[in-house]
């Protein structure tokens, strides 16, 4: 994500050049039935999720890769939340649990001749920071918490959802749309089915 100096009245104001799109505004109305206590995103990008979370969990924390991203939160409007540059949840303590975990992760597959830009190549098959990131924030979820995570038909979903399967969690779409070019859908995933945690 890059930023460009843009003047406002008079003043220098940072502006993301990344967008929200689709993918974004999926996951935003898949946050719908969501309340608690502490929510947690990876990846904040744009910060129109976190923005969100912040009007329906009591403490909101946010991580980036991207320094500049968090920045661009920062000075957000309406975003009252503990932003923490690292990659994925690395820097976090496995201390704080959360109710809700969100992430829109890279998921365009990478071929060697790609240049490889972090925010929108998911590794070799497209699946492999999706998986990652469930791996490395599972320790994080509440007991009945929830992690949603975006995917997409562009990815490996099969082998997403063998390595959910074997790690014994339980996954569920909850949305999900059609485009042009791919199918997005977000994905839940609990450690215990959503019958047995009610």
């Amino acid at each position: 994500m890059n930023l460009n100096i843009e003047l406002n009245r008079g003043t220098e104001r940072e502006v993301l050049k990344y967008q929200p799109s689709d993918d974004t505004y999926l996951i935003l109305d898949s946050l719908a039935g969501y309340r608690g206590k502490s929510a947690l995103e990876i990846g904040v990008g744009s910060g129109i999720i976190l923005k969100e979370l912040c009007k329906r969990f009591s403490v909101v924390v946010g991580t980036d890769i991207d320094f500049n991203a968090l920045s661009f939160c920062n000075q957000s409007d309406g975003t009252e939340a503990d932003l923490v540059c690292c990659d994925g949840v690395k820097a976090l303590a496995s201390l704080q649990k959360y109710d809700l975990i969100v992430s829109n992760p890279p998921y365009l597959p990478f071929d060697d001749n790609d240049i490889c830009d972090r925010t929108i190549y998911g590794g070799t098959t497209g699946s492999e920071i999706a998986i990652e990131f469930i791996k490395s924030s599972i320790c994080l979820l509440k007991e009945h918490g929830a992690i949603l995570i975006l995917l997409s038909s562009l990815s490996n979903l099969p082998q997403f959802y063998r390595e959910v399967a074997s790690s014994g969690l339980f996954r569920r779409t909850i949305s999900k749309t059609k485009l042009f070019f791919e199918s997005l859908s977000v994905e839940e995933i609990r450690l215990f089915s959503s019958t047995s945690s009610q």
